[in-house]
């Protein structure tokens, strides 16, 4: 399985190690200047599942050309990157190389032997990745059969380029699938020099960012944009179902293809292909997958989106003004009961008993049986008066199924990319479990708004005092760890919000019944969390 790509561009560790190793004076310089990472987007735009990767690699690179062009997105196709022997196909996940052209202080500058960003870049590399690298001109040489050596050894899903690779002979026999512009005998070192890794870059005319998904075959080479792959396939998939009918249809009865094709939707079903169709039992679109527009989004996981291209009738997407209401809900109430029981009973009852002692937040974990039912009767009969949310939500699926049950912002006990990356390109607040900074900075980044943080941490409050001081842009919600007494230590501290869960649903309470027990507990924790007023951030 494929792990998530660090949204952390390479160049950042190679700058610390440049300033070790150059002259005072230029450290000096360098640190004298103001540096304005944060100013950058992020590199990653998503995550592309094996699964995903699977099923896009049984498509055409022309079909997925035409998912893409029906969404309104830009080209996709990498211009002159061509397989370098025939039946070459290659799938994988970005990982991208920048060259830049040849200057003697970046030569000097650049780290050199195995600290290099291109031996960096090969060693991100394996059967699920592709390495991108976008040369300064189409007959540049990117390297030959030493350096990609190295990627025979990985196992390296591909590589792509729009410049050119030498040693042609020895390449092929190692095996993996090479798509370039073309072969040279010219060096490259003389011309140009890898500067950065997993950074965005532009290669043959198209932005690759790292994590995207490249599919190649003898027409060449495709990006797929990670934050849209699902709904590209879906596109695609959908077109080239139509175009094996219609050519069978041909086949059958010869005669001019422009009765049927080509074709673009709205398929109307009173047309030649609209009735072909509807013979044949395939049921087709009658509308655009989304209007062309452009979309914007400030820096950071408090952006929100109008919508993503393609994504405009997706039947989950959220108004940024919802994602707004959303987190100014849980912002203002803070405190949020989390129940888990062994029965579909005893779930209503032990609620509706903390909701009577003030709790506003309501999260069903999907470990309760008929969690979903129960969430449903909820959301119906507090609508307006609480909000409702699903935790342990592990997977895409799990997200969908919350959402149609009514869930208003989603729980996961771990980072799960996928998931982060789909409810943020639909506006749905998604709390993935976290425990270290890294761990939470990299949730903030992918887009989390706010980042649970579970199992419980040594040191309790104050370990969410000193992370919240160094990383403000962080909004942490502790769960375990957290009880009756201290729930207002943790949000003094500046924890934008705290989960209840055993020490507010007691398992002998839930288990005897005694929801006036459940009820004291709410009055009591709801009490300290309103004694520590509001977010201060």
């Amino acid at each position: 399985a494929g792990a998530a790509l660090s949204t952390q561009p390479c160049s950042r560790d190679m700058l610390g190690r440049v300033l070790r190793a150059a002259p005072a004076g230029l450290r000096a310089a360098h640190h004298a200047a103001p540096v304005r990472y944060l100013a950058m987007g992020p590199a990653v735009g998503g995550h592309v599942s094996d699964e995903t990767l699977d099923k896009l690699g049984t498509l055409s690179t022309q079909a997925l050309i035409d998912g893409l062009w029906v969404m309104g997105w830009p080209s996709s196709f990498i211009e002159g990157a061509r397989p370098l022997a025939k039946g070459q196909k290659c799938v994988g996940r970005a990982v991208t190389l920048n060259f830049v052209p040849h200057r003697p202080d970046v030569q000097m500058d650049k780290p050199a032997g195995e600290a290099s960003p291109e031996y960096e870049a090969f060693e991100k590399c394996g059967p699920r990745e592709v390495l991108v690298m976008a040369s300064v001109g189409p007959w540049e040489s990117v390297g030959g059969d030493i350096k990609f050596l190295r990627l025979k050894q990985l196992k390296v899903g591909g590589l792509v380029t729009d410049g050119s690779v030498r040693d042609t002979d020895e390449i092929l026999s190692y095996g993996f699938p090479v798509f370039s512009f073309s072969t040279t005998a010219k060096q490259g070192p003389a011309i140009m020099q890898p500067w950065e890794c997993n950074g965005l870059i532009e290669c043959g005319g198209v932005v690759v960012r790292p994590g995207d998904a490249i599919i190649g075959d003898q027409d060449g080479v495709v990006v797929v944009p990670a934050a849209v792959a699902e709904k590209v396939y879906e596109l695609a998939h959908g077109r080239e179902v139509v175009e094996k009918i219609i050519k069978a249809e041909l086949v059958a009865n010869p005669g001019p293809p422009g009765k049927y094709y080509p074709f673009k939707p709205p398929i109307k079903p009173e047309s030649p292909l609209g009735q072909l169709l509807t013979r044949k039992g395939v049921k087709f679109s009658h509308s655009l997958a989304g209007p062309r527009r452009s979309f914007n989004a400030s820096a950071g996981a408090r952006r929100t989106f109008a919508a993503y291209p393609g994504l405009v009738d997706d039947k989950y997407l959220k108004t940024p003004e919802s994602f707004q209401a959303t987190i100014a809900f849980m912002a203002e109430h803070r405190a949020t009961a989390v129940l888990r029981t062994p029965s579909k009973e005893s779930a209503a009852k032990a609620m509706e008993a903390a909701i009577n002692g003030g709790f506003k937040l309501c999260e069903f974990t999907l470990t309760t049986p008929g969690c979903l039912d129960v969430l449903a009767d909820f959301r119906k009969m507090y609508d307006g008066k609480t909000m409702v949310g699903c935790g342990t939500v592990m997977t895409v699926d799990d997200a969908k199924r919350a959402m149609d049950a009514g869930a208003q912002f989603i729980i996961a006990p771990i980072l799960v990319p996928e998931v982060v990356s789909w409810c943020r390109q639909r506006n749905i607040v998604i709390c993935p479990g976290t425990q270290t900074p890294t761990e939470a900075y990299t949730a903030f980044q992918a887009g989390a708004p706010i980042q649970k943080i579970f199992p419980g941490v040594a040191a309790g409050h104050m370990w969410i005092k000193a992370v919240s001081a160094a990383l403000p842009m962080l909004s942490l919600m502790p769960t375990s760890g957290v009880d009756l007494d201290n729930a207002g230590e943790y949000l003094k501290a500046g924890a934008f919000g705290v989960g209840l869960v055993a020490p507010l649903f007691p398992p002998d309470a839930v288990a005897s019944g005694n929801w006036d027990a459940i009820t004291a507990n709410a009055v009591k924790v709801i009490g300290n969390v309103k004694a520590a007023g509001p977010m201060k951030k």
